[in-house]
């Protein structure tokens, strides 16, 4: 169970203003009805904090396809990681609704597999290939830290 008053962007202000890295799943976009959009309040600390990510997993709902297009420009797009919401099925629908991808490109997309799928809608959406890698180097950072002063 989710606790609403865990769900605030804001409640990560400390570590990240001691240089914690932090990935906020989702980038804070709530469910529509069942939870706040705090897009607005994430995009406000990404020009705040250097450190502070987003995911995209689960963009393919109504809510977060909605906010897709600023996802996209700069500087937040190089903000943004990829994440999987596996195995949560992905459909473009909601992708071709909000006019990212065109119906053919939607449906040929919908025949991959679901992970392949994901990847395929996110690039045809307009994310960059960076977005798709740009977890490893964090990860990594942190990984080569601790091995480093171990």
């Amino acid at each position: 169970m989710v606790r609403p008053d865990l769900t605030d962007p804001r409640l990560l202000r400390r570590p990240l203003e001691i240089g914690v890295v932090v990935i906020v799943a989702h980038c804070a976009i709530g469910l529509g009805l069942t939870g706040r959009d705090y897009f607005p309040v994430f995009v406000e600390l990404t020009e705040r904090f250097p450190n502070l990510y987003g995911d995209t997993s689960a963009f393919n709902t109504p809510a977060r396809v909605a906010r897709a297009k600023a996802c996209l420009r700069q500087p937040l797009a190089d903000r943004l990681v990829h994440g999987s919401d596996f195995p949560v099925p992905v459909f473009g629908h909601w992708a071709w609704a909000a006019g990212l991808v065109s119906w053919t490109r939607m449906w040929r997309i919908q025949r991959l597999g679901v992970l392949e799928r994901d990847y395929q809608l996110k690039r045809a959406m307009g994310f960059d290939a960076a977005h798709l890698t740009r977890a490893y180097g964090l990860l990594r950072l942190k990984a080569d830290r601790i091995r480093s002063s171990a």
